[in-house]
């Protein structure tokens, strides 16, 4: 047996489970909402503007949220139940246990996800008759991205710790890290290399630092992606950057592309923020079965 049997019965239990029909009915009620929302908030509304509106809620709240939830007690749930000892009766090892958890909860993810963006297709379709393709599927896939990135840090989380709290507790933190303290650190550093706060021009290490923050990546490649800004859950822009007032009034002003001087990078593209996001699936991964493998089970 081999970490493929250990995904197909988790996810098994999964579905059996009301957790996934819960986070299915919640992406299809936000789904729902978002759409309805910005036609009525809109004069003149498209399904561009739906993605918007969905990208800077459920792509920064829910979609992390729920993904952290589904991922955190995967491997710290068995371990604390004793399980753990169960399969590894079956000849599983670390490693299977491990890869397993994580197929099968980002399988719930996507799974979710998928029936979502399905269902907001064709309340689109409904709506405006038509769509554009290639953003559509950009958002799908970004989406998707971004719900694996989150659950594999949850699952890395859970393989790390041993007690259903600090896994918990981890799962928070990582969240409130993205959200409320990456992008002043960032600026912290940048003050304390050059005496100022940086402007509207912004040296290329400066976004690469902040787009190495998962939902930065997410957010800079839909704002690329729909060609429009996408603005952060908090504004830091106006609060630890020197960004006159004028900026915000035209949201395009503070794309990546209006804010570096010349072409943009190819670490600072559409792109290079997908990798950024592969690159979250696989780190905490690895830390997570380092810390897993040595850990005392007993």
């Amino acid at each position: 047996m081999t970490w493929v049997a250990i995904a197909r019965k988790d996810f098994e239990d999964v579905v059996r489970s009301r957790m996934v029909w819960g986070i299915i009915a919640v992406f299809l009620f936000l789904m729902g909402i978002v759409t309805f929302g910005a036609s009525a908030q809109i004069e003149d509304p498209s399904a561009t503007d739906v993605i918007f509106f969905f990208t800077n809620v459920g792509g920064q709240i829910f979609v992390p949220i729920i993904a952290l939830v589904v991922g955190y007690m995967a491997i710290v749930g068995e371990r604390q139940s004793g399980s753990l000892r169960i399969l590894f009766g079956l000849s599983h090892n670390r490693r299977d246990v491990l890869f397993g958890k994580l197929a099968s909860r980002t399988g719930v993810i996507v799974v979710a996800t998928l029936v979502a963006c399905a269902f907001a297709v064709a309340l689109m379709i409904a709506l405006f008759g038509s769509l554009p393709v290639r953003t559509v599927l950009g958002f799908v896939a970004l989406t998707l991205l971004l719900g694996a990135a989150f659950t594999a840090i949850a699952v890395g989380v859970s393989a790390m710790t041993d007690t259903r709290m600090r896994a918990m507790g981890g799962a928070i933190g990582s969240y409130i890290l993205f959200t409320l303290v990456w992008h002043p650190l960032v600026a912290g550093v940048h003050y304390l290399l050059e005496g100022e706060l940086v402007g509207l021009q912004a040296p290329g290490w400066y976004l690469f630092a902040l787009r190495l923050n998962p939902l930065e990546a997410y957010r800079q490649a839909m704002s690329l992606l729909i060609d429009g800004f996408v603005p952060a859950l908090v504004g830091w822009e106006s609060i630890v950057e020197d960004v006159p007032a004028s900026a915000f009034q035209g949201q395009g002003s503070l794309m990546v592309s209006n804010r570096i001087a010349g072409d943009v990078p190819f670490y600072l593209t559409e792109w290079f923020a997908a990798v950024v996001l592969l690159v979250w699936i696989v780190v905490p991964v690895a830390i997570g079965y380092r810390r897993f493998e040595r850990a005392d089970l007993n």
